[in-house]
């Protein structure tokens, strides 16, 4: 008679067999669904964070940049002594907004999509006015009448009034209500209510009747021309001072007035917007801005032609970010990498666990006729089930982690790829499906091709980074390919060394301890050793590579970590030349140089001579540049700390034997320049030079330069100079803010303070730059957190045979330390293994990696910064998986003891039975 559950199990169909085996083995498919939800995330949002990170940093740069950085301006010049047709003030004036609509109307969508609407304003000549009573008499006072439409939307009234439209019919003895900023106003030492005659042909007087004040005074319309806020002032020596300013009158009275004036210059610019800017559209923006430029826009007045030649200074900016983006933009790829092998490590491991726990299943399946097709179909259903929706909700969190951000095909790609991954997995884990004998299996003789293939191009892609230097394989944002692909090549390579040489080690090991009395650790060794053999090269590969990947991938983000601080550090110092610096409006005395040395926190000065002009001939060729003079010794002093490449100290030392040391700068020789001829008043004097493409930190008046040692300088050449710049170094916890205060005061009015601190702390506040180090601590917690679910997977793969091992030992009377030493030998070779091949790839790589990687514009270095690392995270990081693995192995010995020896070996037919439990 047939029993009802035999019944039932007739009756199941396909699907009920499957959904059976979904509920035996769920435990190994929830881990799947939790590293492909955790993966498809990470993955999903690198782009989105990327693409974040890279456009908050382009919007910065060109906000720094300010309007005068970045914004397009032309400007229509009017009046008898302007080239070309002459055109009507008053006409011009009536058409600036219709030219303005029609030309953002025929900007290209790329260029108008990141500019606003045109504005416009125009503006006298300088006029002449009537100087103030008590003004010298070589002084001289003028002010250029702007009209502005938007002024009172620009400006605030202070005091005073709005001027009042002109009524007069004639200009001759007009008055014209204007209205100046309190700065101007301060300067031209006009009182409110005061009036001022022009030195117009009709004598134009001008009333001030108000004082205004920005409403926003970073708007483009006071950046553009900051004489409209403050005034100028010029101080001629001999020949006399001269003062201006702006002054508005009513927009609508200047066709009354305009005929009055000599000629005007209508100015036409068009705001660029920063925030409109998004990474992807950069090369579009580009292509169409120098399109532009090239093409001006033709304008029509009175039916006169008027090319429009329009400037910027967009493009600096642009290069500077795209100097910082590119190398950026890499790291970012790199750090993504090893989190990703490490996810993909943890996927196969799981693989192998859900293949290993049903693979009785799959072989009595096949014993009834299952095809191997069917069997994997039935896996990687199974598998497709557990990774498509959560490869979804992955996917949702990623977008909802990265609102605001453009790329959604790249991250929708990326995370069908992490829900096609676990089926491919368990169909490539399931292998054959044949049955097969029990034992060691048989190595495949591909296996041979694969490592040798992995080592070459490691060390191929190793070769070709080395060789390349400092050359970027592309001029755009693109990822550099060769440098992201190195890291995991290199740490694939290291993971077949080990694999191969582990047996070495292992075998010395189990010899040495046969000879020995302790049975604790022959045991442990002689069962590490047969890992491999029991579980074949599987066993022990994933977990080594798991470890050699992640910890190698953290100690390179730490690398990056204390490359990209000591290298901001670097270049902030190099463009000061300190510290601190002092540089005089004109030169630096005795008294004030001293007064610096007294400061309390600074620890060494230098001081750099300002020699004039200097005649030097090099390469053929003779030139005038600005010379400036300084000590070596002092300057070593100040500039410790700093790479040799940027150390002034060293350049000068670098020449040629018993020639006076000089830096060479901005020279146009089409030679390398080696040596100089100093002709001057006095002898010549010969200089070994060494040129270089960047300016030091010191204050450089023109192009072409060249600092001597003036400590080697021979007196007979007369060349002399003036102190001008003085170099600061702080004392270890000095307040750097508090020095910088001193340095301003005792510099006095037109001093420039250069401040490396304030400047470092700028760089790092930049999004790029703190983005990197948020990604760089997330890629190895990431890391981390991989490396521990790799771990967990190798001790569950082996519960089964450490639960009979550890139910064996306690039978035959081993105490619990004993026991605990055995199981320690399963998973300390693994650890140990990966964590010195980890830690030795994590700190070959970045010198592999980083030195051939251009920092210089990440950095605002104008040298290549020195690799760095940070041996107290190092330490930490190496603890940290160590600490982990210890807590693994125990949790694991904790679980095995639990378990009834007796039963656990009467269940492996180890026992007979007894009858009893």
């Amino acid at each position: 008679m047939t029993s009802p559950s035999a019944a039932r199990a007739s009756r199941l169909t396909d699907a009920g067999l499957a959904l059976r085996a979904l509920k035996a083995f769920r435990g190994g498919l929830l881990l799947l669904t939790l590293v492909t939800v955790v993966v498809t995330a990470a993955l999903a949002a690198w782009p989105r964070v990327a693409s974040g990170l890279l456009t908050a940093e382009l919007r910065h740069e060109v906000t720094q940049a300010g309007a005068g950085g970045r914004d397009l301006t032309t400007a229509i010049r009017t009046g008898s002594f302007t080239a070309g047709p002459v055109l009507d003030p008053v006409a011009v004036w009536h058409g600036l907004p219709g030219i303005a609509a029609s030309v953002h109307a025929g900007l290209k969508p790329p260029l108008r999509h990141v500019t606003g609407h045109g504005d416009t304003a125009m503006t006298s000549l300088d006029l002449s006015v009537e100087p103030p009573k008590d003004a010298a008499s070589n002084s001289r006072y003028s002010v250029g009448v702007e009209a502005y439409r938007g002024l009172r939307s620009q400006a605030r009234l202070v005091e005073g009034s709005w001027p009042a439209p002109v009524t007069a019919s004639s200009l001759q003895g007009a008055v014209v209500d204007v209205v100046l900023t309190r700065d101007a106003a301060r300067l031209l030492e006009w009182p409110l209510g005061a009036e001022r005659r022009t030195g117009t042909e009709d004598g134009l007087t001008l009333r001030l009747v108000g004082i205004v004040a920005p409403k926003d005074a970073g708007s483009d319309f006071w950046n553009l021309d900051a004489v409209r806020a403050h005034g100028h002032f010029l101080d001629e020596g001999d020949k006399g001072k001269d003062f201006g300013a702006v002054a508005w009158l009513d927009p609508g009275s200047w066709p009354a007035v305009a005929p009055a004036f000599d000629g005007a210059v209508a100015s036409l610019w068009f705001p660029v917007l920063p925030a409109s800017f998004e990474v992807e559209d950069l090369p579009a923006v580009r292509s169409t801005l120098g399109g532009f430029l090239a093409l001006p826009p033709v304008a029509s007045v009175e039916g006169v032609p008027v090319t429009l030649t329009f400037s910027t200074s967009l493009q600096g900016p642009l290069d500077d970010f795209q100097s910082r983006a590119q190398p950026a933009n890499t790291l970012f790829a790199i750090l993504a990498a090893g989190p990703l092998v490490v996810a993909l490590t943890v996927l196969a491991l799981g693989a192998r666990l859900v293949v290993g726990r049903r693979r009785e299943a799959l072989a009595l399946m096949a014993a009834r006729g299952a095809s191997p097709g069917r069997l994997r179909g039935t896996l990687a259903i199974d598998g497709a089930l557990a990774s498509v929706p959560t490869a979804i909700v992955g996917l949702a969190v990623a977008f909802a982690v990265t609102p605001d951000t453009a790329p959604v095909l790249i991250p929708v790609l990326l995370a069908a790829l992490c829900a096609a991954a676990p089926p491919v997995a368990l169909v490539l884990a399931a292998g054959s499906l044949a049955p097969r004998p029990v034992g060691p299996r048989a190595r495949s003789r591909w296996a041979w091709v694969a490592e040798v293939t992995i080592i070459g191009l490691a060390v191929l892609s190793v070769v070709l980074l080395t060789r390349r230097g400092l050359t970027a394989s592309g001029g755009g944002l693109e990822v550099d390919p060769l440098a992201a692909l190195t890291p995991v090549l290199v740490a694939l390579a290291a993971c077949v060394i080990v694999l191969r040489v582990t047996g070495v080690p292992l075998g010395w090991l189990v010899a040495a301890f046969r000879r020995g009395s302790g049975a604790v650790a022959f045991l442990g060794a002689s069962g590490a050793r047969g890992t491999g053999a029991r579980g074949g090269r599987g066993a022990v590969l994933w977990p080594v590579f798991a470890l050699v990947a992640g910890v190698s991938i953290a100690l390179f983000s730490v690398s990056v970590l204390a490359t990209a601080r000591d290298g901001l550090d670097q270049g902030a110092r190099a463009r000061v030349g300190s510290d601190l610096s002092l540089t005089a409006a004109s030169t630096l005395g005795p008294d004030q140089l001293a007064a610096v040395k007294r400061i309390p926190g600074v620890a060494a000065t230098a001081t750099v001579d300002w020699a004039g002009g200097i005649a030097i001939t090099a390469g053929g060729t003779g030139e005038v540049v600005s010379g400036y003079l300084v000590d070596p010794k002092q300057l070593d002093a100040v500039q410790r700390g700093l790479p040799a490449s940027a150390r002034l100290s060293t350049l000068l030392g670098g020449g040629l034997p018993g020639r006076t040391g000089a830096v060479l700068g901005g020279w146009e020789s089409r030679i390398p320049v080696t040596s100089a001829l100093v002709v001057g008043q006095g002898t010549n004097v010969h200089l070994a030079v060494t040129e270089l493409d960047f300016t030091p930190g010191v204050y450089v008046r023109d192009s072409r330069w060249v600092i001597i040692d003036r400590s080697t300088l021979p007196a007979s050449s007369e060349v002399t100079g003036t102190p001008q710049t003085v170099l600061v170094a702080l004392s270890s916890g000095a307040d750097a803010a508090r020095v910088h205060d001193e340095l301003a005061r005792i510099g006095g009015s037109g001093a420039l303070v250069g401040d490396a601190v304030a400047e470092r702390a700028t760089l790092r506040s930049s999004p790029l730059v703190a983005g990197t180090e948020s990604i760089a601590l997330l890629s190895i917690a990431l890391t981390v957190l991989l490396c521990v679910a790799a771990l967990v997977l190798t001790l569950v793969m082996n519960t089964a045979s450490r639960i009979r091992l550890v139910a064996t030992l306690r039978t035959v009377g081993f105490s619990t330390r004993q026991t605990a030493g055995v199981l320690a030998w399963e998973l300390g070779p693994v650890l140990v293994i990966g964590l010195v091949a980890g830690a030795i790839v994590g700190l070959v790589l970045p010198g592999i990696v980083l030195g051939p990687l251009d920092l210089r514009g990440f950095t605002g270095s104008p040298v290549q910064p020195t690799v760095a690392r940070d041996p107290w995270l190092t330490a930490a990081a190496l603890a940290g998986f160590a600490a982990v693995a210890a807590v693994a192995t125990l949790v694991a010995l904790a679980g095995a003891r639990r378990s009834s020896p007796a039963a656990v070996l009467r269940a492996a037919g180890d026992l007979p039975s007894t009858g009893g439990e």
